[in-house]
């Protein structure tokens, strides 16, 4: 497994922007694009641009058959990603960034969604309509709301994965959104039986590698 720090000057969002590059394979078959939780300051975001983050390690090992190229998109410091909802521009104006710049060197592949935390307003507000999209998870989710729409063209629902002692994505305020969008058949829930509210207890082979083999299925039934 090759790891890199990509680094872009973004004409959206007018700084420089990373991303954390994993390439398991030199001919990737789809990609797998994962954006992080909410939280970064801007001293944080900038630290980050010079190392590759090591969580993903394991269980990339784990899984390295899988032909594809896995990205860790940092949340961004600068994003009012929790205004998304009521001001659909803001939205359209991270979704530019993503689609046209953190993803263009890969234009083309088919890609599937992941996200921890707050990331999933980050994922899910645009990013997965595309038909190049495949399908998305969301882990410890937070700050996605109950007008969520699967696309016509995803195979599966949005599949979402709760820790059992995570607090955040068991908050009565998250499990009602997930129990209307399991509802309205546009998600379904997997229950871990372990884990809180941490990163490192979603990037586990029954979990993230479990997401990774799926996506895979996918990407090869075309």
């Amino acid at each position: 497994m090759k790891r890199s720090k990509k680094l872009f000057d973004s004409k959206v969002l007018l700084r420089t922007a990373h991303l954390d590059v994993f390439e398991l394979s030199a001919e990737p078959e789809f990609l797998f694009v994962f954006f992080g939780g909410s939280g970064i300051d801007e001293e944080e975001y900038f630290q980050r641009s010079r190392t590759v983050v090591p969580v993903f390690d394991h269980v990339l090992d784990e899984v390295q058959v899988v032909p594809m190229t896995f990205l860790y998109v940092t949340s961004p410091f600068d994003v009012p990603l929790l205004r998304f909802a009521a001001q659909p521009a803001l939205a359209e104006e991270w979704n530019r960034h993503v689609l046209s710049e953190l993803l263009e060197p890969w234009d083309g592949l088919p890609y599937f969604l992941a996200s921890f935390s707050g990331g999933a307003a980050l994922a899910f507000h645009g990013i997965h309509e595309p038909k190049l999209c495949i399908g998305g998870a969301a882990m410890g989710f937070d700050g996605l709301g109950a007008r969520f729409l699967k696309p016509d063209h995803w195979r599966d629902p949005l599949r979402f994965y709760c820790g059992f002692a995570d607090l955040v994505c068991n908050h009565p305020a998250n499990r009602s959104v997930i129990d209307e969008l399991v509802c309205r058949e546009q998600a379904e829930v997997f229950q871990l039986r372990t884990g809180s509210h941490r990163l490192a207890d979603y990037t586990t082979e029954d979990c993230l590698g479990r997401e990774i083999k799926h996506a895979h299925r996918l990407a090869c039934s075309g």
